[in-house]
């Protein structure tokens, strides 16, 4: 691992349910900036894109791997979290952390509209 080619700042976001509720009983949901980290970010398009795999597949979706020194922030929920870098989100497809190593966690990730 070249340490090095961590250099670019990403923003690691959460979602979370207040006390609060909303107009149907359901808990409000609000977001909050967990963490900052330096981390290596690689565009994943065109061939990814392409090929004989159904549309809207979670690989078709996405657009960049981001990669980061694992014990950074390990628990990364696709469901609750969300990272941005400047002020663009993306929202995460899956993660990866290659050969159950826990060197580095590879986030696969979409832009957000």
């Amino acid at each position: 691992m070249n340490r090095g080619e961590y250099n670019k700042p990403v923003e690691i976001w959460e979602k979370y349910k207040t006390e609060e509720t909303d107009d149907l009983g359901e808990a409000v949901i609000k977001e909050r900036k967990v963490k900052s980290v330096f981390a290596k970010i690689e565009t994943r398009i065109g061939s990814l894109l392409s090929g004989n795999r159904p549309a809207d597949t979670v690989v078709e979706k996405t657009t960049h791997k981001i990669s980061y020194p694992f014990y950074n922030f390990p628990e990364l929920l696709p469901k609750w979290n969300y990272l941005k870098i400047g002020n663009t989100k993306f929202e995460i497809d899956y993660t990866l952390d290659e050969g159950f190593r826990h060197i580095e966690l590879q986030v696969f990730v979409h832009e957000m509209k």
